[in-house]
């Protein structure tokens, strides 16, 4: 009897959920969120050291813990600048773009990904499908990018000018005019 009572508690004690601890009186959750920070930020660490695999690995895992949030958009341009980084470019567009759809409002996801357009050697594709979408003020960020990419650069300043004078407001606009201010210094 008094085995058959141990068999059950240590069987309830297997079974309890692992995401749970009793402490002191106190309760603790194993965050998603700090995990998806702790990944990421193992990631970088191994991106610095030239460890690749590792962070792929660590950013995916990140984007895992935490699919759905507005940080999510920075794992994935990590993981993007680590795809290219290993001369992926396909694959680090994927990302940018997962990125940009996550959070519209952050002007490096835009910039990152303009880039890589030009390292894929689609500008001039992406322009048009840019020129042609539905009208978002948002499009002429990335309408000027590229052709600041594709070396017209007066137009894409023109653009981006253009784009800072009818929404100033935005959050972005204070990135696209840090950006101005940048390659306008010549």
């Amino acid at each position: 009897m008094y085995l058959k009572k141990l068999l059950i508690i240590f069987l309830i004690l297997l079974i309890a959920p692992v995401g749970y601890c009793k402490h002191n009186n106190q309760s603790w959750n194993i965050k998603a969120e700090n995990n998806a920070y702790r990944h990421n930020n193992k990631g970088l660490m191994y991106l610095e050291d030239k460890y690749y695999f590792g962070a792929i690995k660590e950013f995916q895992m990140a984007i895992d813990l935490l699919p759905n949030k507005q940080a999510t958009a920075t794992f994935y341009t990590n993981l993007g600048r680590t795809y290219e980084k290993i001369g992926y470019p396909s694959l680090a567009k994927d990302c940018y773009e997962k990125a940009v759809s996550i959070n519209i409002l952050c002007f490096d996801y835009y910039l990152q990904l303009a880039k890589c357009y030009k390292t894929l050697g689609v500008v001039d594709k992406k322009l048009e499908e840019f020129q042609n979408k539905e009208y978002s003020p948002l499009n002429n960020v990335m309408i000027g990018l590229l052709y600041i990419q594709k070396d017209h650069k007066a137009t894409g300043i023109t653009v981006l000018d253009d784009f800072c004078d009818k929404e100033p407001n935005l959050i972005i606009t204070a990135g696209v005019r840090n950006y101005l201010k940048e390659i306008t210094k010549d």
